[in-house]
């Protein structure tokens, strides 16, 4: 199906429905509505939708995929899936992207991550694409 956009945007932001587990401790009743299986149909919406936005990316434009669960099929496995799947977008280190993010929630690979533990807030994860020009 087409999109209903006549021109590519220079940022899409895809906001994930996820599992919301990284959000138990403002939210504990969620360990009780999710199953392990939920995350495999969860991770695969999520990817669609990450596949469908980068469609309106323009070139040298950036995708931008949150969401707020600590689950890497949900965070890690979506963008190595998209990137595998997406040749003609690259993984942007999300420090590159502002100089307002503190080094302390950006991890190895170069994501947003948040953990409650070490930062105490929820687990919020962000990782950053661009489409090459």
């Amino acid at each position: 199906m087409p999109l209903p956009f006549a021109s590519p945007f220079d940022c899409v932001l895809v906001d994930a429905p996820c599992s919301g587990l990284g959000t138990l401790r403002r939210d504990p009743d969620i360990r009780w509505r999710r199953r392990e299986s939920d995350l495999i149909a969860l991770a695969a919406a999520e990817l669609t939708m990450l596949q469908r936005a980068a469609e309106i990316v323009a070139p040298g434009g950036r995708l931008i995929y949150a969401t707020c669960s600590s689950e890497p099929d949900e965070n890690e496995g979506i963008a190595d899936a998209f990137l595998a799947t997406a040749p003609e977008f690259r993984a942007v280190n999300a420090s590159e992207t502002t100089t307002r993010l503190p080094a302390a929630v950006i991890d190895a690979r170069g994501h947003l991550r948040t953990q409650p533990h070490v930062h105490r807030l929820e687990a919020f994860f962000g990782a950053v694409f661009e489409r090459r020009p």
